[in-house]
């Protein structure tokens, strides 16, 4: 499926804080990570006018979900995309009395596709390295061309 092409308009500034998070993550102790995910959270959070998640560490047993309750995002590891798709989770909530639609209907397509579609939106090469290396789900060699 081409999830990373669902989506094609974001709003600039989170691209920007997405290329933010995104630089010189490969160099980056998960200690860094996490500090750098929560930032794009917060940053996230006020552009979209939602209450900011927590990021809980390592308290997922798959790789991550939200949890509107306590308004926590609970990850195994750091994970852009996960950070990002688990976000779009809480927009999705946040924003449901607000009259927000998603593109799919779905949640979890809807997710996954704001997800990757940013992801590859700023970073294209990355992206297709990450596929290329099996290391993105629900993505293939040939959704890219």
């Amino acid at each position: 499926m081409r999830y990373h092409k669902k989506f094609r308009h974001f709003k600039p500034e989170t691209l920007t804080m997405t290329k933010v998070m995104l630089k010189d993550w490969s160099a980056c102790n998960d200690s860094r990570k996490w500090i750098k995910m929560q930032e794009w959270v917060q940053k996230a959070s006020l552009e979209y006018g939602i209450p900011m998640p927590i990021i809980i560490e390592g308290s997922a047993a798959g790789s991550g979900y939200y949890h509107l309750a306590s308004n926590t995002i609970h990850m195994s590891k750091p994970s852009v995309v996960t950070v990002i798709h688990e976000f779009r989770h809480a927009l999705q909530r946040h924003n449901k009395a607000k009259g927000f639609s998603n593109l799919e209907t779905d949640v979890e397509l809807d997710a996954r596709a704001w997800s990757l579609s940013l992801y590859y939106k700023v970073a294209p090469r990355s992206f297709r390295r990450l596929v290329e290396e099996g290391k993105i789900f629900h993505m293939e060699m040939a959704d890219l061309t």
